[in-house]
């Protein structure tokens, strides 16, 4: 895969992860550890908070855009 990173993409790495609780930014890079480095690289870019739902994610990072 290549192009620019989407919400779509890092929804398939991390959407799972929710159903445990609050993660935090920690257990996100980890959680996407299997992903490809851009992924991991926008993921980097998060404010150091817990997140309780995945949407949490596009507030912080809002010019993500949605899927190719």
């Amino acid at each position: 895969m290549s192009g620019e990173v989407t919400r779509t993409e890092i929804a398939d790495h991390l959407s799972v992860l929710f159903a445990n609780g609050a993660l935090t930014k920690h257990d996100l890079l980890i959680g996407a550890a299997a992903a490809r480095s851009e992924v991991r690289e926008v993921l980097r870019q998060l404010p150091d908070r817990r997140y309780t739902e995945l949407r949490q994610i596009w507030e912080d990072i809002p010019s993500l855009p949605v899927g190719p």
